[in-house]
This record gives C-alpha cells, structure tokens and sequence, in this order.
C-alpha cells in the first residue's frame, strides 16, 4: 500500500486534478496521477478518489484517512 497521505498533500493544491481524480474510473485516475509523476496502485486509487470525491477536501481528511489506515 502506498502512503496515501503523501498523495493527497501532493495533489491538494491542484483542484482541478482532484476534480478529474473524483470523476474518473480508477485506471483513468491512475494515469492522471502518472502524469502528474505520482505513482500509486489501483486499490490506493479508490481511497485517493474517496477523499476528494465531495470536492470539499482538507487536511483533517489527510489525518482521518491516515488515522484509518493505521487501525488495519
């Protein structure tokens, strides 16, 4: 799994690319987020994808999601 964290800091600035993230399918995702020189695995895509879906992301997100991620 890959630091789901790091991405979402990544593309926080961008919210056009958080835009096209939430509205595309997982590989489309995974081929913007290549574009952008951020490698990341399909499964990680769904949770990337999850937390800027509502277009409304900020880093009490990033710590949510990365509180969850250490619970499993």
């Amino acid at each position: 799994m890959g630091d789901i964290t790091a991405i979402l800091k990544q593309i926080s600035g961008n919210k056009e690319l958080m835009t096209q993230i939430a509205k595309a399918d997982p590989a489309q995702a995974k081929e913007l987020l290549k574009k952008a020189n951020i490698d990341v695995s399909e499964a990680d895509i769904k949770l990337v994808q999850s937390a800027v879906a509502d277009g409304k992301f900020d880093l009490n997100d990033v710590k949510n999601i990365a509180g969850g991620l250490f619970k499993k």
